[in-house]
Order: structure tokens, then sequence, then C-alpha cells
């Protein structure tokens, strides 16, 4: 047994007024019907650091049959690791039972990589289990103090991430982990330990071995995050970016890369002035180096969006990207070249400008191309023909994008990342057009 430290309330900053009102109901009925029950994770590390969570996740010593009976609107998910989701309307809470340790398989290769993870525990097990200290910190609904068995609450103060264990083995069991370990220190600035260093760079190559899905959405949650572009530049020196995709680096090559780099950093200095943008626009970015080869001067519009449009669909796909926040993509980037081309066709921009994603456009080119001096007439130009309209330009979203990567697909997956399709449809095959942005007027009629 290992004692762990108890925060009482008065000493720690949380307070019940600042947890969703939700998971305290949640928490509440799970003490009442005599189970232990916990604020988990993620949400008591950022209440601790004076933040507002994204999530608030219970757990709980109840199993999820258990829990299924107390709460009625609620549904068991998830293969590797089941939880209930208790729904109150659109959102849901997050509810899991206590854990203990999986012991890797026996394996001759030395593959340590668990694929259920579903052995049930207590608090002081479940503690151990997690992947850093940071995130395994627990909130007592019965006396309001902070449970801490792994020092999770000195790293905070210390602006440390570690892990709890080994990370070499850690990483080797869940190597999405990696992923996360480069979230965490990204969003927060904080100061890798030097063995999580060590054991990315020895077993970058574990990625492979992860379900698909998971990477994507890891991967989305670094760019959607705050210090993104330093989330970018992590990837890269960990070499994870060039073991998950290398044919869209090969493709943006290094200037690319700086390219896309610069374009999150723009991302970051909007977000402080409460501008965000949408999803749609985040994933175009990451594609805007591929326009760069446009020639003016010898090309024209419909063979370069073409091109763009095949090229672009193709590494998507293979980046694992849905379809359809693909298909949108596409259509700004297209209107990138639109910009480009019929900068001083008048017809064709007093049409373009009345498009209802025209500002949507528009933004993109501010982010990705606004420092360019090169192009200042070009701008001129349409921002000339959009004021005539006489309306403010939108294209912002009121919030922060907060949807999952995976809304965008249909029915769904669970491949490992990089794994050959076997034989079954696509995951979003069925409703590829359904739901994308429509085809915009960008193409030269008649011409």
């Amino acid at each position: 047994m290992t004692e762990p430290r108890i925060i009482p309330r008065a000493e720690h900053p949380i307070s019940r007024a600042d947890i969703d009102k939700e998971a305290l109901r949640i928490l509440y009925r799970l003490k009442d019907a005599g189970y232990q029950a916990y604020l988990v994770g993620g949400a008591v590390r950022d209440l601790l650091m004076g933040r507002c969570p994204k999530d608030f996740d219970v757990a709980t010593d109840a199993r999820p049959r258990e829990v299924r009976r107390l709460f009625r609107n609620s549904r068991e998910v998830g293969k590797r690791f089941r939880i209930v989701h208790v729904y109150f309307g659109p959102k849901h809470i997050e509810v899991s039972t206590l854990r203990s340790a999986v012991d890797p398989p026996e394996d001759p290769a030395g593959d340590r990589y668990i694929a259920d993870d579903n052995q049930w525990g207590d608090i002081e097990s479940d503690a151990f289990r997690r992947d850093f200290t940071i995130n395994a910190l627990y909130y007592d609904i019965r006396d309001f103090s902070v449970i801490d068995y792994v020092g999770g609450v000195e790293d905070i103060a210390a602006r440390r991430l570690r892990c709890i264990g080994d990370p070499r083995i850690r990483f080797q069991e869940d190597p999405v982990r990696m992923l996360r370990a480069v979230k965490f220190a990204a969003r927060y600035g904080y100061r890798i330990d030097p063995a999580i260093d060590a054991a990315i760079r020895e077993f970058h190559q574990e990625i492979h071995k992860a379900n698909r899905h998971r990477v994507t959405e890891e991967f989305f949650r670094i760019l959607s995050q705050a210090n993104r572009c330093a989330g970018l530049r992590l990837l890269a020196d960990f070499q994870l970016l060039s073991e998950l995709y290398p044919e869209w680096l090969a493709t943006i090559g290094e200037e690319g890369l700086d390219q896309v780099a610069a374009f999150l950093a723009k991302l970051d200095e909007e977000a402080e002035q409460e501008r965000w943008y949408s999803l749609e626009v985040l994933v175009a970015g990451l594609f805007v180096p591929m326009l760069g080869t446009v020639d003016l001067g010898r090309e024209s519009f419909n063979p370069v969006a073409e091109r763009v449009t095949r090229e672009v669909r193709q590494l998507g796909l293979r980046m694992d990207l849905p379809k359809r926040l693909i298909n949108g993509a596409v259509e700004l980037l297209r209107g990138q070249l639109y910009l480009l081309f019929f900068a001083h066709r008048e017809s064709h921009m007093r049409r373009f400008v009345r498009s209802p994603w025209f500002d949507s456009v528009w933004r993109l080119h501010l982010l990705a191309f606004g420092e360019l001096t090169e192009l200042a007439g070009l701008r001129r130009a349409w921002l000339h023909c959009r004021r005539q309209l006489g309306t403010p330009i939108a294209g912002t979203v009121p919030a922060p994008d907060r949807r999952d990567i995976f809304s965008f697909r249909g029915r769904g997956g669970g491949r490992l990342h990089g794994a050959p399709d076997e034989g079954g449809p696509e995951d979003d095959e069925e409703a590829d057009d359904e739901g994308s942005f429509s085809e915009p007027e960008i193409v030269e009629s008649g011409e």
C-alpha cells in the first residue's frame, strides 16, 4: 500500500462552483448509492491550475452495469477501455470504473501492446496505471479533498511532465501515450522529463501499433489546442510526424513544414484575440504549401484546381482524415486559387464575394498569405469588391471548434493506424458527399 497525499479543501483552490453541474449530479448520485465517486484526471489538473476544464470525467468503484442501472440516460462504449457515457442533452459525462494495471502479453518478440484494459481495481491501482502524474489526481466528493498518489500536485507546481512508471514500458503498452506527452507538454509549456524524451526517441516507431482513430484524434487535439505550433515542432523533433505522415511531409518539404508551423502560430495569435476558426480552415492550412508551385503566367485555373483537388484528397485519405473534412478543406483551397487567378476579373469577383462561404476563403488567405507583400494588390482588389456588399466579413466561429474529428464520419472503423482495408466499406463511404461543403462557383464558365 502506498500512502497518498491528502490535500484538504482548505489547502486547494477547487470549488464545487467551478465543477460542471451534471458532473456533480453524477458524483452525488454515486455517493448516495454507496459507491466511491471522484472527479478525476484532466478536470482536477486544470482546476488546480486555475483553468476551466474542457471535460469533467468521473471515476467510481461501481462497475459499468451498475452505473447503467443508476443512470438510464447512459450507454456503455469502448472496447479496449470500457466506460459509460451519461448523457445530458447534447453533451455527456464519462464515467469509468477504477482499474488496475494489466500485465503486458507474453510475446516472444517483446511486444508489450495491451489490447484490453478492463481489469477492475481500487483508487490506488487506478492512479498507478494512469499515464502521467498530472492526470492521476482525484477530487473526493465525500470531503472535497484532493488525493495524490504519484506526486502530480508537485509536478503541476514545477511545470514538469513526468510519466508514472518506466516510460519505455508505458509507451510500448499504449503508443498513443507518446502523442499525449506531446499534447500536454505543448499545451502547458511543461518541461518534458528526460526519461520521456529518451523513450519517445527510442520507440517512436511503435506508434504504428496504435488504433488509427485514436492517433488521428490525438493529432488533431494537438493542432486544435493552445501552443499548437510548439506541438507540431515537438511531433517533428520526435520523428512522430515522419512515422505517421511521411507522404505529406515529403510533399510539402521542410519549407512547407515551416509554412504550416507559421500558419498554426497565426491561429494561436488569433485565439488570444478570441477569434476562432473551423476545423475545415485548420485542415486546409496543412495543405497550403501545395499552392506554392502555382505559376499564374503559364497555368489556368481549371487544371490547377483539378490537380490540387486530386492531390489533397489522396494525401488526406492516406492521413486518415474523414472525407467530409477533406472535401471542406479542398473547397477552401480551390477558393485560394480563385483569389489568385481572378483578382482582376470584375464579373467573377462580384459573383464570388456573394458566395456564402467566401468569407472563410478570405480568412484562410489572411492567415496563410496575409504577410506576403507581393499579394497586397490582390488583397486590395478583393477587399474593395467585398466591402461593396456592405456587410461585416465573417468566416470565424463563435467559440473554439470542439467537434470530434470523427463526427465527420459515418459508420466507423477501428483498424490500426496504417493498416490496409479488409474489404469492408470506408468509414464514411456511403455518405461521401452528404453534409460536405457545396461545390462553389469557382470554375471558369465557358473558358
